[in-house]
């Protein structure tokens, strides 16, 4: 069943800026999808649009079957969001943000009370629960916002940038109850530039760059998006990339040379070529961040911002 629906969806701002240059795109019932990308790529656009936050400059959205424009009260009542630039009330502790929150969605102060408790301590909250906001760390922050959103048990959760500014396990104990959230049949949408987490939490991504669509397909057959196997890695300044491409595809990015060899014979002869020249090499299976890598900068649409 189509969760999420977009078709041609085009948003242009008032200084002529395409952000969004007609995507399409599907999110089925149940998944945890990923929308990956660099710093104004154009997520947070498309997220605000679905979350009728914002209006379309044309195209067509819908969430649960609903119009994200000429339906958006239904959209909203359906649907639970943790905007990128969103705080939390200062003046309010832990337990009150989230449990309020509910309340206002229209739970009983039993039941709020209740998945307030819950959430707190799924997400490592428990002992700030009686600590102000204005007490709290960015990414702990952050993680109220997380837990207000996840506790309202919302068809549909979006999230923008979740885990911005947490610590490393800070972020898998939100990625963990994003996971268990899906797994209870709701469907969470995310945004998020770290290739780390879409392998962690995604069933599906899409990569978006400078408001297109330039890759989609499910996590677990990102292999198949590639024409290679293996990725190998070594330092720019152990090397250089005339050396190397005799081995197969590279790319430099930054102080980085990656490398993708065509075969097990290539891998081998530039394993033999490093050990010959003392480099350090390290090598893995591809996976998402590749698929940035061959899709976004070796296609020569990449550009820093």
């Amino acid at each position: 069943m189509e969760t999420i629906f977009a078709e041609r969806l085009v948003k242009v701002y008032g200084n002529g800026f395409y952000a969004l240059k007609g995507i399409t795109l599907t999110v089925n019932s149940g998944t945890v999808f990923s929308l990956l990308g660099r710093n104004g790529a154009g997520k947070t656009t498309f997220l605000r649009i679905m979350t009728t936050q914002l209006l379309p400059t044309s195209g067509t959205g819908k969430v649960l079957g609903y119009d994200v424009v000429e339906e958006a009260d239904e959209v909203r009542k359906r649907i639970a969001v943790v905007p990128q630039e969103s705080k939390p009330m200062y003046l309010l502790t832990v337990k009150e943000h989230v449990k309020y929150y509910l309340m206002m969605r229209g739970f009983s102060m039993l039941e709020a009370s209740e998945k307030t408790r819950k959430v707190l301590d799924d997400l490592g909250l428990k002992e700030y629960a009686d600590t102000l906001c204005m007490k709290l760390s960015g990414g702990l922050k952050r993680k109220v916002l997380v837990a207000m959103a996840v506790a309202t048990e919302a068809d549909v959760i979006f999230l923008d940038e979740p885990t911005t500014g947490l610590d490393p396990i800070a972020r898998r104990l939100v990625w963990d109850v994003i996971n268990r959230a899906a797994m209870s049949g709701r469907t969470i949408f995310l945004t998020t530039h770290n290739m780390d987490e879409v392998e962690a939490v995604a069933d599906e991504f899409a990569l978006i760059n400078d408001g297109e669509l330039v890759a989609q397909g499910y996590v677990d057959e990102v292999q198949r998006m590639l024409p290679y196997k293996m990725r190998a890695e070594v330092q720019v300044t152990a090397s250089s990339p005339e050396e190397l491409s005799e081995f197969g595809e590279v790319i430099t990015i930054g102080r980085r040379l990656i490398i993708y060899p065509r075969d097990e014979e290539d891998s081998r002869r530039l394993y033999d070529y490093c050990a010959a020249k003392g480099l350090k090499l390290s090598v893995s299976p591809v996976g998402v961040e590749d698929v940035f890598i061959r899709k976004v900068i070796a296609h020569g649409v990449y550009e820093e911002r």
